[in-house]
């Protein structure tokens, strides 16, 4: 948090509509309102077409924003003075696809284009490449000087989010970070996602339609629906509402959605479990007392 309480990022009553004014106008985000403090981990969670990513844009204003609905540290992001550039070095967003964001074909020079752009020395920015890769689990020696497209599909994302760390923004968005990633490689990029944010006390927003993955991420969740907050509030709290995220087609984490079906021959069963081990401890005791 800034000193003076002041959010890093702010929504007030933010609307966005894609072709506006023209008969193929398609309102994506209605009226959205919510505030991010610094060193959060904040989950934005919603069904397809719910205005996550419009939302997660519009914090890096990379879409035509109107005046006073976005704020980064109390600045309204639509002043026509702003500095968009400056915002975008201190938000970094990583893409659900990260070849979109990979511009070099070899792994170094595409995690240094950005510290590069920005104007840095160069051995600057050769140490803010060696730390992004190493601490991703890249090897600095054996990976800055592959090729991108040899890369497997996770490597290539961690290259992605690489390319958003040498920047040291200060916020990271990451737009479904575990798409298209087998489970080894979703377990592997979780671990090092929690030891960054820790390490560099990142604010961490993640964009995703199922709660499985940004619970081991976040402990607060915003979810939207039809371009609504329809809730917001701490993970374990929202978690006891596992009925009404069912019922927005959101993914709940495997220990929860079996809480959910436990309660069926249960119906004292917490709703918000949210390990196996939790949801072992609680079956146990309420088999003991039958």
């Amino acid at each position: 948090m800034n000193q003076d309480g002041t959010p890093i990022i702010e929504l007030r009553n933010f609307r966005y509509t894609y072709l506006e004014g023209t008969p193929r106008a398609n309102e994506a985000v209605r009226d959205a309102s919510f505030k991010i403090r610094r060193g959060e981990r904040v989950a934005i969670v919603g069904p397809s077409h719910s205005g996550k990513s419009t939302i997660v844009d519009s914090f890096a204003h990379l879409l035509r924003l109107k005046r006073a609905q976005v704020f980064y540290e109390g600045e309204d992001v639509a002043a026509p003075d702003y500095d968009r550039g400056a915002l975008r070095r201190r938000v970094g967003i990583v893409f659900q696809h990260p070849d979109s964001q990979l511009i070099e074909d070899v792994v170094g020079a595409d995690v240094a284009f950005g510290p590069t752009a920005a104007g840095l020395p160069a051995g600057e920015t050769r140490q803010r490449v060696e730390e992004s890769l190493n601490s991703l689990g890249l090897p600095y020696p054996e990976f800055r000087l592959r090729y991108v497209h040899a890369l497997s599909g996770g490597q290539r994302r961690r290259v992605a989010i690489a390319g958003v760390l040498a920047m040291h923004t200060p916020v990271l968005v990451l737009d479904e970070p575990m798409a298209g990633l087998d489970p080894r490689g979703r377990r592997e990029l979780l671990g090092l996602l929690r030891r960054l944010a820790d390490d560099r006390d990142l604010t961490l927003v993640v964009c995703s339609a199922s709660l499985g993955d940004a619970s081991l991420l976040c402990d607060r969740i915003v979810v939207l629906n039809e371009g609504h907050v329809v809730m917001d509030g701490p993970l374990r709290e929202i978690l006891r509402e596992s009925e009404r995220l069912a019922a927005l087609d959101i993914t709940l984490p495997e220990p929860t959605a079996g809480a959910r079906e436990l309660r069926k021959l249960f119906p004292d069963f917490p709703a918000d479990v949210l390990t196996e081990e939790e949801l072992e401890e609680e079956l146990l005791e309420r088999l003991d007392v039958a």
